[in-house]
């Protein structure tokens, strides 16, 4: 079945994702699929009757959350809305769901936590994203298309490295978003440490191929190369300067130690950025067949951020 998931945890935070994930799914002739994770019930001092009362009533309540959302899904837009109740901790419940039935699409609202604050409480967006390979759009409540509605044209910034991982991404999109319609604005940072002798003329030669190859598939691209310490700042102003309505880009699941050393320009950007992001953990194995030829040069990178990278700044 071809559809669009969205985790609710029962909040209105965790509604923000319905009205896209309605849209895109109407949009492309997909499913919605709505689900939650019942508390568990774990009360020692309860006979065992009584803790099965409870999470009966949990149960029953969880349900009736869900058909009152897919009631309203119904009545706004012309997609079938399935749901689910599912048991465990809930990053673990829903990646063994989607595990056992992938779905196209994964959207769910994020919060902008950082530091101190994710290493005691956690994000169950981060750690999906870091476990599953299938696409992602989060969505932070206050953003834009948190209450509004996508762009007939939508404008979408194609964050890239210069990586087979990072161009997967375009791969990602062309399922959502058709060649016809929407626009895509392929980006390139360039570090100030990589333009002497041939970083920046090196960087436009290889966005000019790309964006070529797509416009030869019949997609309308622009590009640009900026130079820049802060890979995460040039993504987030790029895509205010050209009004993008979504930015895509891929990431690696770095986690732990390895994200509070090398950072993650993805997660910045998730954090920050004033649109919804489309994000992929791609395979290993992960390419896209439309760019094509690359500069060997523009992917063999200094480190230069936080000890990333050019080729790991999308990581």
């Amino acid at each position: 079945m071809h559809r669009v998931l969205v985790p609710l945890d029962g909040s209105s935070f965790s509604e923000t994702a319905l009205l896209l994930a309605g849209e895109i799914a109407e949009r492309t002739g997909r499913n919605l699929e709505l689900v939650t994770v019942k508390p568990s019930v774990e009360r020692r001092d309860a006979p065992p009757d009584t803790s099965a009362t409870i999470e009966s009533a949990q149960g029953v309540g969880a349900r009736l959350y869900l058909d009152r959302q897919a009631l309203a899904l119904h009545r706004r837009f012309e997609v079938g809305v399935h749901s689910a109740v599912l048991d465990g901790p809930v990053p673990s419940a829903i990646a063994e769901h989607v595990h056992h039935e992938p779905p196209d699409l994964i959207v769910m609202s994020t919060h902008g936590r950082s530091g101190p604050a994710r290493l005691f409480s956690g994000s169950v967006a981060d750690r999906l994203l870091r476990e599953l390979h299938c696409p992602f759009i989060l969505v932070r409540p206050g953003s834009a298309l948190a209450a509004g509605r996508l762009s007939a044209q939508p404008r979408i910034l194609v964050a890239l490295d210069g990586s087979p991982l990072a161009e997967s991404v375009v791969e990602e999109v062309s399922r959502f978003f058709p060649r016809e319609e929407a626009t895509l604005h392929l980006l390139r940072v360039i570090a100030p440490a990589e333009i002497f002798p041939v970083g920046a003329p090196t960087a436009e030669a290889y966005l000019e191929s790309t964006a070529s190859k797509l416009r030869e598939l019949g997609w309308e691209v622009e590009h640009e190369a900026v130079i820049g310490w802060h890979p995460s700042v040039e993504v987030l102003r790029s895509a205010v300067v050209h009004r993008c309505d979504l930015v895509a880009m891929a990431t690696r699941g770095l986690g732990g130690v390895q994200r509070m050393f090398l950072g993650s320009v993805a997660d910045k950007v998730i954090r920050c950025a004033a649109t919804p992001v489309f994000v992929v953990n791609p395979a290993d194995d992960a390419s896209s067949r439309v760019p094509g030829e690359r500069l060997a040069a523009a992917s063999a990178r200094q480190p230069f951020e936080a000890g990333a990278g050019l080729s790991t700044a999308l990581r």
